[in-house]
């Protein structure tokens, strides 16, 4: 009896206790990335566990006050006290150790309620779940003040608008490497294929952002981050399939941290399709290799990733009744307008550039191109103290883009291009052709380039509040651009009257010849910049200032050949008379201009400075303000020779300048998460998109023309930002954001034009008060995620947009056009739709630890809307210049697509 007693009694007393205990859980994840960290040890108290695959745990404690030790390899250990009274839900951020935070010094990237800055972090799970075959910047429509479009539909050949600044104002940094072409700003994203599959975040910093170089982020800043050697050993395959013959087959390995201290990741994949739009196929290979090594408190990282590829293109907009008449009616385009138009209602995925040959499709418009980047990182934990970090980086570029030239390729019956007859003309002989001389063509344009540099930087600790940056940003840019003989679609060579090289004799040109324009841009960049950081209980603040010395040089290897004659004008190659009405011409190289530009330099400054604080745990606030004076890029400097024009300096490019201030308010807790933020943007002195020419003599309008900057064109940008998240449950989110701006021209005056003669010339224009084009004003978006069983999401974005004019250029609203608003488009709201199951299992019997499954649709509803328009376009046959709809050409989004796809992990 006894012995029953103490049984009984030790079981009442450990369900007693059972019963009093209280469940702990949560998720531990990175704080960088916000990705799940598995295999982390969470202890409280005597109890210990670790996370599963979801970085997910679950633990019963006693009801009291417990320190939480929270630990992962290659992160800081983090110790919290925890207060028990209830089952509670527990999540924790772990953030990278001082080796790890390499990285994240050089890339400049946000912490939250830290930098005192607008950003939105886009995590590996967000790309996995809703990427869906697009292009990179179409994920970053769900970040308040962004507008990314598709363009012409082609495979890459997205681009994207942040708070109304376009790409050439946005910095793009890849691991803390500037990629903005180094002539003209642009980002081209077809040249950065697969890198969704080594992002181990992406960050959007709106305004001047926290980026310690003097970088174009006048609009905001684009962070990508790779992964790095604490990425968890696996092994990925994933098969990708769409409509339109899309497939994507993929293989990752990453061998996380071995115990000597090396790791490896290694990627390849490989897509192919036809395209939504017609003619817009898309073949692209995409590999990369990392190789990272810890050795004591150095880091060392070599790393090398390309994407050859080629995809047809879609480049001009069309008149709104070529695509759809009654979409163009309801715009309020008149019948006898859409009557006049020779091609009418042929749909929204119509192409005109791209016909049928030998069977096979061929695009006239097509672009190709492969640019690898390496970079060498070394990074030094020298002491508490001390850490040294250093980049270099190597990118090579070669490519191009092909169009039809020679005499204009006739069309089919169903109006797209012949070429299946320009190969047959081409191969004829007559008595006008006695050979097989190519009249249709296609020619490439090549856009290539040479580009290395180094970012170094040094962070010191002055002590527990005061921390200093410095570092240099050095870089060198060789850019040629040259036309070539792409295709002789048949024939045996072809003649172009236009320009040669000066070292070309034989002017029946073969495949790979060049002709018409040939020169190289270079570009040279020495920066220098610093920071202060301070940060003491709930107060952060930061000044930094940035200076650079850029210099633009340009060498041209053409020479103009015309002879201008009373009645003609004679194209005569070098040492290669040609004789007209009795009379021989001839042109020596020794008669040729020089036709290079020297070193012309310019420089750039920032300054930045803002403070954040917590005025609570739950409730912070900051304020930034910053000043960039910011050199004009290449083209608005030196104009270059194209078509036996002459190179040339071009007047007046005197610094834009831009004055911009910020704040905001967040709120942080478990369930519910805010944030709001208001922007105040000046920019001063905005660079032409395409120079204006005026008259060499003012007083006579048939002079030569020069092209020119105008300085004085101004703009205000304004608006206000919110985004929000709310979890209610664990297996429910709820996402939100809005975005309202008011983006103006403040210009309207005489500008002062000095010309290269020192003539003063006057420029009047007028764009005061008149919106600013090409990008949605008005942004509304939300998502719901929904987990209805463990494993299984099933996602719904929408995302509305509106207050959108046509893209326009202010300088061009003069005399009765002065003051006018461009066509505004119509209003947009688009849904997706996206859902997945994974299955997982740590039985060593079954191939896979982990299989997702996922599907998306993207416009699930198959809306029509129009993404980009142009106002008053000139090339529309026939041209309007109403500042309206019929006036404007347009490219319409995509339709419905879907993708499925099946990715194991072993």
């Amino acid at each position: 009896m006894k012995k029953l007693y103490f049984i009984l009694t030790f079981i009442l007393i450990s369900v007693s206790s059972y019963a009093q205990n209280k469940t702990v859980s949560g998720t531990i994840t990175d704080a960088l990335s916000s990705e799940p960290l598995i295999g982390a040890t969470v202890i409280i108290g005597d109890m210990a566990t670790v996370t599963d695959f979801d970085g997910k745990y679950s633990m019963n404690i006693l009801p009291g006050e417990h320190i939480m030790d929270i630990s992962y390899v290659g992160f800081a250990q983090k110790l919290i006290t925890i207060t028990v009274s209830e089952n509670m839900v527990f999540n924790v951020e772990l953030e990278a150790d001082n080796i790890m935070k390499e990285v994240t010094i050089t890339a400049d990237i946000a912490i939250d309620r830290e930098t005192p800055v607008a950003f939105s972090n886009i995590p590996t799970i967000k790309i996995e779940e809703e990427l869906a075959a697009q292009d990179i910047p179409m994920l970053l429509n769900s970040t308040p003040g962004t507008y990314a479009t598709q363009s012409g539909g082609g495979d890459g050949d997205a681009r994207i608008t942040i708070r109304g600044f376009n790409q050439r104002n946005i910095a793009v940094m890849l691991d803390g490497i500037p990629v903005n072409d180094m002539e003209n700003g642009w980002v081209y994203w077809s040249n950065w294929f697969g890198l969704d599959l080594v992002t181990q975040t992406m960050q959007v910093q709106r305004g001047l952002g926290a980026s310690k170089l003097s970088v174009p982020s006048v609009g905001g800043t684009v962070n990508i981050l790779t992964k790095g050697i604490d990425a968890k050993k696996s092994l990925r395959v994933k098969q990708e399939i769409g409509n339109n013959g899309f497939f994507r087959s993929t293989l990752g390995l990453t061998s996380g941290r071995l115990e000597s201290g090396w790791a490896f990741s290694a990627a390849a994949s490989y897509k192919q399709g036809n395209g939504w739009v017609d003619g817009t196929f898309t073949k692209g290979l995409f590999y990369y290799l990392r190789i990272d090594k810890q050795i004591g408190n150095h880091f060392i990282t070599l790393s090398g990733f390309g994407a050859p590829q080629e995809h047809g293109q879609r480049p001009f907009t069309a008149p709104i009744g070529q695509v759809d008449t009654t979409f163009a009616l309801e715009q309020g385009v008149p019948q006898d307008a859409i009557n006049q138009l020779n091609v009418k209602d042929r749909g929204r995925r119509y192409n005109e550039h791209w016909g049928m040959l030998d069977g096979e499709l061929v695009s006239s418009r097509k672009n190709y191109y492969h640019k690898p980047q390496y970079s060498l990182r070394h990074s030094w934990q020298a002491n508490e103290k001390t850490f040294w970090s250093n980049v270099a980086y190597l990118s090579i570029g070669k490519g191009g883009g092909t169009a039809p030239d020679g005499v204009t390729i006739p069309r089919t019956d169903n109006g797209q291009i012949d070429f299946q007859r320009a190969k047959e003309t081409n191969e004829s002989t007559n008595f006008a052709k006695p050979d097989t001389r190519s009249e249709h063509i296609l020619r490439s344009s090549h856009n290539e380039h040479f580009w290395y540099g180094l970012v170094s930087t040094m962070n010191y600790n002055l002590n527990e509040n005061w921390t200093i940056s410095s570092g240099i940003d050095a870089r060198y840019y060789r850019g040629d651009h040259f036309r070539s003989v792409y295709d002789l679609l048949g024939g045996s060579y072809f003649y172009s009257s236009g320009n040669f090289r000066i070292d070309q004799q034989n002017t029946q040109l073969q495949e790979g010849d060049r002709f018409d324009y040939d020169y190289s841009g270079f570009v040279r960049w020495a920066g220098l910049f610093g920071l202060a950081e301070y940060k003491k209980d709930k107060f952060s603040g930061f000044i930094n200032l940035s200076t650079a010395l850029s210099g633009y040089r340009l060498e041209d290897y053409m020479k103009p050949k015309i002879v201008e004659l009373a009645d003609t004008s004679l194209y005569v190659s070098f040492n290669d008379p040609v004789t007209y009405q009795g009379t021989e011409y001839t042109i020596n190289s020794s008669e040729a201009k020089d036709q290079t530009i020297d070193w012309v330099n310019l420089n750039s400054f920032t300054f930045k400075t803002g403070a954040a604080y917590d005025l609570t745990e739950q409730h912070g606030v900051f304020v930034n303000t910053g000043y960039l004076s910011k050199a004009q890029r290449f083209n608005n400097v030196i104009e270059a020779n194209r078509f036996g024009t002459e190179v040339i300096k071009v007047n007046n490019f005197d610094n834009e300048n831009i004055i911009a201030f910020e704040a905001g308010y967040n709120f942080r807790s478990q369930k519910f998460s805010a944030n709001v933020n208001s922007y105040y943007t000046i920019w001063e002195n905005k660079p032409l998109d395409r120079l204006v020419t005026v008259p060499l003599d003012p007083s006579d309008p048939d002079s030569e023309r020069l092209p020119v900057n105008i300085p004085g064109i101004d703009a205000l940008h304004k608006g206000i930002e919110i985004d929000f998240a709310y979890k209610p449950f664990s297996n429910l989110s709820i996402e939100g954001l809005a975005s309202i701006g008011d983006w103006r021209w403040t210009s309207g005056e005489t500008a002062t034009v000095i010309l290269p003669n020192d003539v003063i010339s006057q420029y009047e224009f007028d764009a005061d008060g008149v919106h600013v084009g090409d990008a949605a004003q008005t942004q509304f978006g939300g998502l719901v995620r929904y987990e209805p069983i463990k494993d299984l999401y099933l996602k719904l974005n929408g995302t509305y947009f509106g207050n959108n004019y046509a893209d326009f250029q202010p300088e061009n609203l003069r005399g009765e056009n002065g003051g006018t608003d461009s066509w505004q488009l119509p209003s947009s709201l688009q849904f997706s739709f996206h859902a997945g199951k994974t299955f997982k299992s740590s039985d060593s019997q079954y191939l896979f630890k982990r299989l997702s499954i996922r599907a998306n649709v993207l416009n699930l509803f198959d809306t029509i809307f129009v993404t980009d328009a142009r106002n008053n376009d000139t090339f529309n046959t026939p041209a309007f210049s109403d500042f309206d709809a019929k006036s404007a050409s347009v490219h319409f989004g995509q339709g419905r697509r879907f993708t499925l796809s099946i990715q194991g992990e072993f």
